[in-house]
């Protein structure tokens, strides 16, 4: 019988972005960036959970305003969210190649 192993990484980001997409990003937050538990006021990274949160409410412009390339954070999360299914799941019967999975992974690789 061939068993799978269950893929953390895979179920951190799908977990990742469900509660992104559930929660209210108006409201303060629990933050995890050590910048900012260690008391600096500027971190290049906060904000990127806002602007994701309100992409999932189509709010572009507060996204924008929260972070600028949370459209890109996204898109990069999607991505490899896609790359570990296909390494999951169809290792064995899917073909090895990103190409065919995601074709605009080909120009990433240059």
């Amino acid at each position: 019988m061939n068993k799978r192993k269950i893929n953390i990484e895979l179920l951190f980001w799908i977990g990742g972005l469900c509660w992104l997409a559930f929660s209210k990003p108006e409201t303060s937050h629990f933050t995890l960036c050590p910048l900012s538990l260690l008391g600096f006021e500027h971190c290049p990274g906060c904000g990127l959970g806002h602007a994701i949160s309100y992409l999932f409410r189509g709010q572009w412009f507060l996204s924008w305003q929260s972070h600028p390339l949370g459209l890109f954070a996204l898109v990069v999360i999607i991505a490899r969210i896609f790359s570990l299914i296909k390494y999951t799941f169809c290792s064995n019967v899917c073909s090895k190649s990103y190409q065919s999975f995601i074709p605009f992974l080909k120009y990433l690789k240059r």
